[in-house]
C-alpha cells in the first residue's frame, strides 16, 4: 500500500495527526499545510487519494475535482458553498469534525484498496 500517496491538505497540527494515523495504515502521505505554495508543481497521478480541510483549502477545490480521484474534505461546517462544491465532484466524501478516527481509518482504507463502493458524486459520513 506504501506504492499509493495520500495528499493531505490541513493546517499543521491535524495534518500531523491524519498523517500518523494513516501512516501507522501502511499509507504513504504527503503533507502540505502551506497551501499558497500547493498549486506548484502537483500533479494528480502522484496521489490516489486527497484529505483536504474545508474551509483552509477551499479555494483547491476547484482544481481537484478535475483530478478524478477519491477526494475526502473533511469540515466543521456544512453550507451550502462546501456543498455545491461536492455536488461537482465526481467522487468525494466529506466527514464532519471532530472526526470519528475509527471511521475514518475504515473509509480510507476501503478508498485506498478499491473496496469502496459508492456511484458517481458525494456521500457525506
Amino acid at each position: 500500500m506504501a506504492d499509493k500517496k495520500i495528499l493531505i491538505i490541513d493546517e499543521e497540527r491535524f495534518s500531523r495527526i491524519c498523517s500518523a494515523i494513516l501512516e501507522s495504515q501502511g499509507f504513504a502521505t504527503k503533507l502540505f499545510t502551506d497551501i499558497e505554495s500547493l498549486a506548484q508543481g502537483l500533479s494528480s497521478n502522484e496521489f490516489s487519494l486527497v484529505l483536504i480541510s474545508y474551509p483552509h483549502g477551499a479555494f483547491l477545490l476547484k482544481e481537484l475535482r478535475t483530478w478524478d480521484i477519491p477526494t475526502l474534505v473533511l469540515t466543521d461546517m456544512l453550507d451550502a458553498e462546501l456543498m455545491s462544491f461536492l455536488k461537482e465532484f465526481s467522487n468525494s466524501y466529506c466527514m464532519i469534525k471532530p472526526i470519528d478516527y475509527e471511521k475514518f481509518r475504515c473509509l480510507v482504507h476501503d478508498l485506498m484498496t478499491d473496496t469502496c463502493v459508492m456511484e458517481r458524486g458525494f456521500n457525506v459520513v
